[in-house]
């Protein structure tokens, strides 16, 4: 009873150090798929191909225009990058070149020239006891 007792109240105390990330993603032109969003610790391999992020989630498509969702992310410093995949294959469709044929977003709204952001390009900041939030437009 007391070791259940322990474990209820420090997973208490670690969730009460998360703060609410809202994150509102715009742009939407296909009402249908899921919105596939990772979440990058500083230390992370952001941008690379075949990493995986610290924390994920998916949101279903139903609506054109915009939607929102809410993580819950311990204070720090991370990048987030989000695809709508279209056809639910959970890939990022590329084109013969390696552009992208499904929508897709970057934190800082950052635009791709020749190549993908590296961390810094994407970085935003999370405070603790709080909320905080994120417009992500989403490239097409």
């Amino acid at each position: 009873m007391k070791l259940l007792l322990l474990i209820s109240l420090l997973s208490l105390l670690l969730t009460a150090e998360e703060t609410a990330l809202t994150i509102e993603i715009t742009n939407i032109r296909h009402p249908k798929g899921t919105l596939r969003l990772g979440v990058f610790r500083a230390g992370n391999t952001f941008g690379s191909t075949y990493t995986k992020p610290d924390f994920g989630q998916m949101v279903a498509v139903s609506a054109k225009g915009e939607t929102r969702t809410v993580m819950n992310l311990p204070p720090g410093r991370y990048a987030l990058a989000l695809y709508h995949d279209m056809n639910d294959n959970w890939k990022l469709d590329k084109n013969f070149v390696g552009y992208p044929k499904e929508p897709f977003g970057f934190s800082n709204n950052y635009r791709p020239v020749f190549t993908g952001p590296n961390f810094e390009d994407c970085a935003f900041e999370v405070k603790g006891n709080g909320t905080s939030h994120l417009r992500i437009k989403l490239l097409n």
